[in-house]
């Protein structure tokens, strides 16, 4: 089945539908006035061409750090004779504090070329946080997990769904994606201790069940679309041609109990290390698991935002 693709569609519409709902969907008419040609290869390599970015595997395991240039030229525009791209720039805007090679320089001189998506909520973030209420506008504000997604014909990120339970979105600037998304429902078929299985080449001893399973959207996304992948959906992105996409992650308020619930099953996931960076200046990094559930359920309580 297709992802549903909708336009004009309001802020209202898009939290209660496709947020609260948890269902995925595609907004056609989301970068309608962003300045796509601030995206093409020639001008990455031409502004940024000597930056240094992070190269990863299908896995997220990293593989090296080189220039963007050298990316682009090893990876794109290859031959049928070239085979595919194996590997897949992911570059990421500070998410921790370590000191690394991120691309929030980048994303700064961008900014005008883009913005908040019409439709994606900027207020009543858990997050990251609005402190004070304000507006977290993305080419404005640190998220996380944001970066630019530049792959290769044939690169792809496994199966896989996202952090502590956040939403993903993903604007497509250049090239296709093929998109194969699995519902949290199917978690026990499509994980097994922690592994997930590869949909295009499945361990079925160690899937038993996967062979019985289909995926509920199979779609591929185009210039100009942005997909929302819901909390709790695994999916599997490939690049069917040379891809330049943005992406992030956030978390709304109408989750706020999805974000408790998950703390308080995995309070060593280690990954809350990150969402632990976006609220720096509201907890301390002492804090613990049962603390951070008690710090969100009051902020959200005090804020009479509504709960789904």
């Amino acid at each position: 089945m297709k992802v549903p693709r909708v336009k004009s569609i309001s802020e209202e519409s898009f939290i209660e539908n496709y947020i609260v709902g948890n269902t995925p969907v595609i907004v056609t008419d989301g970068m309608e006035n962003w300045d796509m040609e601030k995206f093409t290869p020639e001008y990455l390599i031409k502004e940024f061409g000597d930056e240094k970015v992070q190269v990863y595997n299908d896995l997220f395991d990293l593989q090296t750090v080189q220039s963007l240039e050298k990316y682009i030229n090893t990876n794109f525009f290859r031959s049928e004779a070239d085979g595919p791209a194996k590997q897949y720039m992911r570059w990421y805007t500070k998410l921790k504090e370590v000191e690394f090679y991120w691309s929030d320089s980048v994303f700064d001189r961008l900014k005008n070329a883009w913005s908040q998506p019409y439709f994606i909520p900027d207020t009543s973030l858990v997050i990251p946080s609005n402190k004070n209420a304000e507006k977290r506008s993305i080419n404005e504000y640190g998220y996380p997990y944001k970066g630019l997604f530049i792959s290769g014909k044939g690169s792809r990120t496994r199966l896989h769904k996202d952090p502590f339970v956040s939403n993903a979105v993903l604007c497509q600037f250049h090239g296709q994606k093929e998109i194969f998304l699995y519902s949290p429902k199917k978690e026990q078929d499509v994980m097994s201790k922690g592994a997930f299985v590869d949909v295009k080449n499945p361990d079925h001893i160690k899937f038993p069940n996967f062979s019985n399973i289909t995926p509920d959207y199979e779609d591929i996304l185009s210039p100009g679309e942005i997909i929302l992948f819901p909390s709790g959906w695994f999916h599997d992105v490939t690049s069917v041609s040379d891809s330049i996409s943005i992406t992030w992650n956030f978390l709304h308020a109408t989750q706020i109990d999805k974000l408790c619930k998950h703390i308080k099953n995995n309070p060593e996931d280690d990954q809350l290390e990150i969402a632990r960076f976006f609220l720096k200046d509201e907890i301390s990094k002492e804090m613990k698991a049962e603390e951070l559930i008690m710090f969100f359920k009051n902020k959200f309580e005090a804020q009479n935002v509504v709960l789904g």
